[in-house]
């Protein structure tokens, strides 16, 4: 059991800044009452990850519970808008081949309308291999490279088809959310911490500095790859690698100019010889980088392909090498790891922020509802749910390379490569039916929110081929004649 009930906790730390631990300082300072001390410890000797970053539908909505002003959020940050994603290359390795996995509204006239679990309209546009995006009025904008206003101007009138998110600058937005955590109350130092004292039951007690030990009633380890705590000594626990399935282990990020006039509404996927490039456009600039895999292709080589790519030099910063995957165990007694101190995946779809901040969202939910009183059973459907959650992400990053295109060694490989049970179980029932609720709802359980809903599947997996055309028609076959003529003839309207 752990007790953090009000007056028993006097401090709890968060040791790591940066996004997930900056987040997590105001989350925890309005959890707890202004008698309990909050507390960040992270070192200026140590640098954070990312040279531009997006967040997912879910990052709004945490600013908003954070009572973090929007606008000020966009000043301080240099944010743009983000409507989803440009997927270019993943078929063919054209430069012509495009599609997007665009932030769908529940509030179109393709989702409000829907018979036994599936969406007419888009089984319709699946049918007829109508353009998917075609339906979202954003989609327009998206193409025509609108500047900033005018898609502001769009989300101002409801008509936009888009749950909005943002680009923004990962340095400043640390920044930023430091100087809204101070303000409200956190504490700050500046230091390394060199060891983490357990108790006899396994609790953390003290961390211990250079210069001083600090004494600790919860511990929040968002130490990001270095990982101080969990996995050590203390804090033993399951690494669960995704590398059979999901074959990228190294970045280069890297930035460069807006390859068009206006920053874009969408991050943009670009396929490589030996994986993909990322470009998050900023204000400013553009941060990028190249996603690939070591065993087809060295660092000197992928820079040298990006140089080609582009046509001019780059100054490639320090590379990424990692294991994609998580911890099974993310939370012990009085420890838990978020953000990429948890678990990390290729920044494919974006997802290291969006789960930080269901996982915080998640904790927060267990805590208050156990009145800071909570049970060793609750701690373990919190891991439960949070792997649950991760496999989840595996899955769907998973579908994105069921693409068909095998002209290199790399992407040879990864048509070879298998899939996660629970991904091919869905693969081989949308063959014959569209994407449901009953199909993904099992990926977030035991309270959590779910990351994707079946429409954002159906995005990416009708373009990609995973869900075939006749799949649409099956589901089309079971309505009435004329409620299969009205889904036929809205389909027909937005693919002209």
């Amino acid at each position: 059991m752990l007790n953090l009930r009000n007056p028993s906790p006097q401090r709890i730390v968060v040791l790591g800044g940066g996004t997930a631990g900056w987040f997590a300082a105001i989350a925890l300072r309005r959890m707890f009452s202004p008698s309990v001390e909050i507390k960040v410890i992270e070192s200026s000797k140590i640098g954070i990850v990312g040279v531009g970053e997006g967040g997912l539908l879910n990052f709004i909505g945490a600013l908003h519970h954070n009572n973090i002003d929007i606008n000020e959020f966009v000043r301080e940050t240099g944010a743009t808008w983000k409507w989803g994603f440009s997927y270019e290359g993943w078929r063919t390795g054209k430069e012509d081949d495009r599609f997007f996995h665009l932030f769908a509204s529940q509030e179109t006239p393709v989702s409000r309308w829907q018979e036994r679990g599936s969406w007419p309209y888009l089984c319709a546009m699946v049918s007829q291999q109508t353009e998917l995006d075609s339906y979202i009025e954003a989609s327009r904008l998206i193409k025509n490279n609108a500047p900033q206003a005018q898609a502001t101007a769009l989300l101002d009138t409801k008509n936009a088809g888009i749950v909005p998110s943002f680009h923004f600058d990962s340095y400043k937005l640390a920044g930023y959310l430091k100087k809204v955590a101070l303000s409200r109350g956190v504490q700050h130092l500046d230091a390394v911490v060199d060891e983490v004292v357990f108790d006899e039951k396994g609790f953390a007690r003290e961390l211990r500095t250079a210069d001083e030990r600090i004494a600790l009633d919860f511990l929040i380890d968002a130490s990001g790859l270095s990982r101080k705590v969990i996995g050590k000594k203390g804090m033993e626990s399951e690494w669960v690698s995704f590398k059979d399935y999901l074959l990228m282990d190294c970045a280069i990020p890297f930035y460069m100019p807006h390859p068009q006039p206006n920053p874009m509404l969408v991050t943009r996927a670009v396929t490589m010889n030996a994986g993909w490039m990322w470009q998050i456009p900023l204000v400013d600039r553009v941060g990028a980088g190249y996603v690939f895999s070591s065993k087809h292709l060295s660092e000197e080589e992928a820079v040298k392909e990006v140089e080609q790519r582009l046509g001019y030099a780059i100054e490639p910063h320090k590379t990424l090498r990692f294991d994609p995957g998580c911890f099974r165990k993310v939370w012990q007694n009085n420890v838990m790891a978020l953000g990429l101190s948890s678990g990390f995946v290729e920044p494919l779809e974006a997802t290291s922020i969006g789960q930080m901040l269901e996982q915080l969202h998640s904790f927060e939910r267990v805590v208050t509802s156990s009145q800071g009183v909570v049970s060793d059973s609750a701690i373990r459907e919190f891991n439960e749910a949070n792997f649950t959650s991760w496999a989840c992400i595996r899955d769907f990053l998973r579908m994105h390379y069921d693409c068909g295109r095998n002209d290199t060694p790399l992407w040879q490989a990864v048509a070879k490569s298998p899939y996660p049970e629970s991904y091919r179980a869905l693969r081989e029932v949308w063959q014959e039916r569209m994407p449901r609720m009953v199909d993904v709802e099992n990926y977030a359980i035991h309270g959590w929110r779910g990351i994707f809903h079946p429409i954002n599947w159906t995005l990416v997996a009708a373009p990609l081929g995973v869900l075939p055309p006749e799949a649409g028609e099956m589901e089309l076959r079971r309505l009435t004649p004329q409620k299969y003529a009205e889904a036929q003839r809205y389909a027909a309207e937005v693919k002209n």
